[in-house]
């Protein structure tokens, strides 16, 4: 355990009926020695790819969230992730829970306090330890749900409903960098089959899905809520959604256009590592002449590996913030077949 999951124990009773972790994967064994029935949930498919079988849950809800009555949960950094969660939890867990969240103290902010404290009626935080802090949470004030959301917006030309989660990367707004890809879309090539990776709330694989009635779209993402809201977002037009870490349900040359807006880290953590290994599973997935359409923040050097990996890249268009660059697959220019 990390000092996050310990102040977390540290600061729980001895033992529980219903133990629920979430985003938490690393508690799972702790979790069984001292609760008779134990259940995890992770948004993030790595997450959840570290959770033994049994323990695993597909979804929350009244059913999974029936007799709960201890949570251990990892501050999501989003406020709109913590205020689902506490929803879900306050209007379905047992009326004696009791929520130990935990996370870094750097992290930590007095709306994650206030946060929980309009599902709870008691809330406290404990004394620091290893720069980590755990937030109590009891009294559950049980409501209507407000989670999803959605509201209609038109972007791109076209009235679409989106739909969004928490946990969604950029809830409930266009973020600038998918903003600068949809201005660009109508010079993105007629293709069978198009990718939007990272989908986030599905505006890019709806709007294509729109664009190209006769193609197939699919889209992925590492988050549960960004598939969920994509799969709403995109009800109607046949867009496919994707759960998972990689590309690994693409097979070779399966893909003729991909579009990305993704997170470049993963939560607070800085690393290439993940942008490069996600450039290299493209590349893999990518027909010869495919394109590959991608937006990140200026400042971050992308262009050089997109050219190294994937083939030739031009810069598309660019602002203060963000930078869209289209890569065309070559394989023999990587010495590839």
């Amino acid at each position: 355990m990390d000092p996050v999951d310990r102040i977390i124990v540290a600061n729980s009773p001895a033992a529980a009926r219903h133990l629920l972790i979430v985003d938490a994967p690393g508690l799972v064994d702790e979790a069984l020695l001292r609760a008779d029935r134990v259940s995890a949930w992770c948004d993030d498919i790595r997450d959840a790819a570290l959770v033994r079988d049994d323990v695993l849950i597909d979804r929350l809800d009244a059913t999974t969230l029936d007799g709960v009555d201890l949570v251990w949960m990892r501050l999501p950094r989003a406020l709109g992730a913590l205020d689902e969660y506490s929803e879900l939890i306050a209007s379905h867990a047992a009326d004696d829970v009791q929520v130990i969240a935990g996370g870094r103290e750097k992290h930590l902010n007095r709306s994650m306090n206030s946060t929980l404290a309009g599902h709870f009626t008691s809330v406290s935080a404990s004394l620091g330890q290893q720069k980590s802090r755990a937030l109590r949470a009891s009294g559950p004030r049980r409501g209507d749900p407000v989670w999803p959301r959605h509201k209609t917006i038109t972007v791109g030309g076209e009235q679409l409903e989106m739909w969004w989660h928490g946990a969604t990367f950029a809830a409930g707004r266009v973020d600038d960098g998918t903003r600068l890809l949809i201005d660009h879309l109508d010079r993105v090539a007629d293709a069978d089959r198009y990718l939007d990776l990272g989908c986030g709330s599905g505006l890019l694989a709806t709007l294509i899905a729109r664009a190209h009635p006769d193609s197939d779209v699919d889209a992925t993402d590492t988050s549960w809520a960004a598939v969920d809201s994509t799969r709403r977002t995109a009800a109607g037009t046949g867009v496919r959604t994707h759960w998972a870490a990689d590309l690994g349900d693409f097979a070779d040359q399966d893909l003729d256009v991909i579009v990305c807006n993704p997170p470049f880290h993963r939560g607070a953590a800085k690393d290439s590592a993940p942008t490069i290994a996600l450039f290299e599973q493209a590349a893999r997935a990518l027909a010869d002449g495919g394109e590959f359409w991608c937006v990140f923040n200026s400042h971050l050097p992308w262009k050089a590996h997109l050219s190294r990996l994937i083939g030739a890249t031009t810069l598309v268009a660019q602002n203060p913030g963000f930078t869209l660059t289209r890569s065309l697959r070559r394989r023999e220019d990587h010495g590839q077949p």
